[in-house]
């Protein structure tokens, strides 16, 4: 009997499922890499809700001759808000499922493809969205601005025109991140869907 090594080691040993953890390859490749732009993505996503919202407030405060970009059409102000709030829950998730992925949570794994498949129809859609409503903003918001502005010298450059540039740029700006995005989720969802990647989750 060796009830002396027993007594002076009162820890017990570890169980099947520690040792089977402990033997587990670390969290690599395309994995931990989303894990990490999706914890990214997420705080990213709750300071641009915050952003918005306050935009949002300024708006109520704004003189009431200028143009409000949110009333652009009936019930275009329901949409901004209800795209604002899905983001922020959305973003919530991520950091979530970042968070647990890196810990190699089974539940972060499953959460990071869930999110990214319901962002690949999201993300259309905000797309789409946000080009609908800066191409109906472009004459309003043009026609405000130059009120705004003093009068320009006979030779300076077109105010009208560098507005408009920096409104379509601003849409091809869009329009790239949104592919981008897509591009992201898309190939997120498929490798999260793949057992070979799912083995590295416990």
């Amino acid at each position: 009997m060796n009830t002396g090594s027993t007594l002076n080691n009162p820890q017990p040993a570890p169980s099947f499922s520690n040792r089977l953890e402990a033997t587990k390859p670390a969290l690599q490749g395309f994995a931990k890499v989303a894990c990490i732009l999706f914890i990214i993505l997420g705080v990213l996503g709750v300071l641009m809700t915050i952003q918005s919202l306050v935009g949002m407030i300024l708006v109520l405060f704004m003189d009431e001759n200028r143009f409000n970009s949110m009333s652009i059409f009936p019930g275009s102000l329901f949409l901004t808000i209800l795209v604002v709030l899905i983001n922020f829950v959305v973003s919530g998730f991520q950091v979530l499922g970042g968070v647990l992925g890196l810990q190699r949570k089974i539940r972060g794994a499953h959460l990071i493809r869930l999110v990214a498949g319901f962002m690949l129809i999201f993300k259309v859609l905000e797309t789409a969205f946000g080009c609908v409503i800066n191409y109906l903003t472009l004459g309003p918001i043009l026609e405000d601005t130059l009120k705004q502005i003093p009068d320009q010298p006979a030779d300076g450059p077109d105010m009208a025109v560098v507005i408009s540039i920096v409104t379509y740029v601003g849409v091809g700006v869009g329009l790239v991140v949104g592919v981008v995005m897509f591009l992201f989720y898309l190939f997120t969802f498929l490798r999260f869907s793949k057992q070979e990647t799912l083995s590295q989750f416990s």
